[in-house]
């Protein structure tokens, strides 16, 4: 008999003016939205490539392991199609230097929280918005409606019993439901497959379907949501402004109230104690390194600086006593710069993490809407999400330090000359003969001299080559990692459609249908 009900309610749900026209919507937003997006898609790939190319050409002109300060990208997921989430607020590049760690860094430090309310326009919005309000005109009369019109008290003066009712009237909602749902996954990815630039990989196809039975427990979270509140009433015009209320409720007012009043509740602490901190922090480095420079004693020698490759400094042509000098400093800085940049980024943690608590407060807040439990689930199976990101800042902090080893391995603990200068030894020393000789000369020796010094300084020098430099490659989590992190909001979301559902059958069983 479940089956019969189910059968009877689906087939009329099909030829409803509202399934018409919601799935129309569905088809026609998600190409729209897909083709957008995927151009999107493009150019960042674009950027990205541009980027990686333009890292790696600074990388061949490298002349001194001491301008060795690549960036490191992270590459744009093809996913952020179904769920933008973070991706566009979060950074998705990080300095490798010395003095510095990489950070999460952007719009997380957002400081109009207001600015949430406006969505990013993805699958993720056409299914809670599109979908779920279908799933609530729906599911909200299939109760009230039946008594209003007289049907329901005639089902059950046989000998149908009232759960097998519900459940009829359950599976017949979900049947209906997956159909939009379907075409809307469907044309999104055929859109995907016949862009020339999306290479969907295997891991990105097993995603995508856990996104699909992810959209699928949450369209039963709605559709069971309007079955109760179906129940709970006697007539459905009461039952669908409830609904709509509610809707409103989970999707504007909740998630959005939540960042508001996370702020109230943990606000940021930067402020003035965490900027003193760091001020202090950096006239205690400039004093100790001060320090170190004095423990070394005076200098000699001359030097010619120019700009190298990433735009950084280096000693073009030096004497053999200068180079002597700056062995010893680099060697010293280098380690005075690593260590003060540990504790530099202790104390920018610090914000960092009550920006992450505020954030997760939030989050914690806003989960009692299932729209944003939802859109959690969502942003985590497409790698979208804060987490995925400090994934890759991790990454990259893991990168610098294979940089750095790699650095100390060719320098000797940056002690060598090839750490700050391409000068051989050959030439630091007939570099000091000419400008001896330059102090000495009048006339047109001196010019000679000076030439010679020119050219010199301007001689082309070879470059490191770093055929054995270690690249970064950012691979995104496993699907277990990502599972494992999605899953908290899944179980909400599987338990409050449980909920829900368990309610309408205690009130079903004593409602009144006459």
């Amino acid at each position: 008999m479940i089956w019969k009900i189910a059968k009877k309610e689906f087939l009329l749900n099909l030829m409803t003016f509202k399934f018409a026209v919601g799935t129309l919507l569905c088809v026609v937003l998600t190409a729209a939205f897909v083709l957008v997006l995927v151009n999107d898609y493009q150019e960042r790939l674009n950027r990205h490539s541009g980027n990686i190319a333009a890292n790696e050409t600074e990388l061949k002109k490298v002349m001194v392991y001491k301008n060795i300060t690549p960036t490191v990208y992270r590459p744009p997921t093809v996913l952020s199609v179904f769920s933008e989430g973070s991706y566009q607020q979060l950074g998705h590049s990080a300095k490798i230097e010395l003095d510095s760690l990489p950070e999460i860094t952007s719009a997380l430090a957002e400081a109009n929280p207001f600015l949430s309310v406006f969505p990013v326009l993805d699958v993720t919005l056409i299914l809670k918005v599109v979908i779920s309000i279908l799933a609530l005109l729906i599911a909200y009369d299939v109760i009230s409606g039946e008594r209003e019109r007289g049907t329901l008290r005639l089902i059950l003066s046989g000998t149908v019993a009232r759960y097998e009712v519900l459940l009829g009237k359950l599976l017949a909602g979900l049947m209906t439901l997956i159909v939009p749902i379907t075409i809307t996954f469907i044309v999104g990815l055929l859109i995907l497959e016949l862009s020339p630039m999306v290479d969907l990989t295997r891991s990105d196809q097993v995603r995508i379907g856990l996104m699909y039975l992810a959209s699928l427990i949450f369209i039963s979270v709605m559709y069971n949501f309007g079955l109760l509140f179906s129940c709970l009433t006697r007539r459905s015009a009461i039952s669908l402004i409830l609904v709509l209320l509610c809707w409103v409720i989970y999707t504007v007012v909740i998630p959005n109230g939540s960042v508001c009043l996370a702020t109230h509740i943990r606000p940021l602490q930067r402020g003035e104690k965490i900027d003193d901190q760091l001020v202090n922090l950096r006239k205690e480095r400039q004093r100790e390194q001060t320090e170190l420079i004095a423990n070394l004693g005076p200098f000699g020698g001359q030097r010619s600086g120019d700009i190298g490759a990433f735009g950084r400094e280096y000693t073009r042509a030096l004497t053999k006593s200068y180079s002597e000098y700056e062995q010893k400093r680099c060697a010293l800085l280098a380690s005075h710069f690593i260590k003060y940049a540990d504790r530099f980024w202790e104390v920018e943690h610090r914000y960092l993490n009550s920006l992450l608590e505020q954030k997760q407060l939030a989050n914690n807040l806003s989960r009692t809407s299932p729209i944003s439990l939802y859109e959690n689930v969502m942003c985590a199976l497409a790698g979208t999400d804060a987490a995925s990101c400090q994934y890759f800042v991790n990454r990259a902090r893991t990168y610098r330090n294979e940089v750095i080893e790699y650095i100390r391995s060719k320098t000797n603990d940056f002690s060598l000359p090839s750490y700050f200068t391409p000068f051989s030894e050959e030439d630091m020393i007939a570099y000091g003969k000419l400008r001896e000789r330059l102090h000495k000369a009048a006339g047109e020796e001196k010019g000679r001299v000076q030439g010679k010094l020119r050219e010199m300084r301007q001689a082309d020098k070879p470059v490191l080559g770093l055929h054995d430099f270690p690249r970064f490659v950012y691979k995104p989590e496993s699907i277990a990692k990502t599972v494992q992190s999605a899953l908290p909001d899944l179980v909400l979301l599987i338990s409050i459609s449980a909920l829900f559902f368990a309610l309408s059958s205690v009130v079903f069983l004593r409602y009144d249908v006459r």
